[in-house]
């Protein structure tokens, strides 16, 4: 049960690590050179396109961050949608609220109106589920 509490305490910081990656993305292509420009001026003694390089270099590291995004949005998917199976709605929805919502404590307490104790139970007995789910799945 520990990888699913880990998997779970991730879940809330998944659209923030999305986020950064994007703005990484964003940086790298604001980076990329133009096309190298013809004058008349004479050749330099190097025959390497650094700047051609360089593009190589973003496009792949690009390609990299895309695949990252990827994997994120698929981890936060099926853990959405193994909380969403839970056939308990009051698992469901404490497991929603802590993990997908990322509410606190007391936000839980306040919006369902309900104990610590009872949010509890319902979040221990969703989460044993969950990880049954998900391990059978694997």
């Amino acid at each position: 049960m520990t990888d699913i509490r880990k998997r779970l305490a991730s879940l809330k910081y998944i659209d923030s690590k999305i986020k950064s990656l994007q703005q990484e993305i964003v940086s790298l292509k604001s980076s990329i050179l133009k096309s190298q420009q013809y004058s008349d001026e004479p050749k330099g003694g190097s025959l390497n396109n650094k700047s051609e390089d360089l593009n190589i270099l973003i496009i792949d590291r690009t390609k990299e961050l895309y695949a990252k995004i990827q994997k994120l949005h698929d981890e936060r998917e099926e853990l959405v949608e193994a909380i969403e199976s839970l056939e308990d709605p009051a698992e469901n929805i404490v497991l929603r609220l802590l993990y997908v919502n990322g509410y606190s404590w007391k936000e839980v307490e306040r919006e369902l109106n309900w104990s610590r104790g009872t949010i509890q139970n319902f979040k221990v007995a969703g989460m044993k589920k969950l990880s049954k789910k998900l391990n059978d799945l694997n």
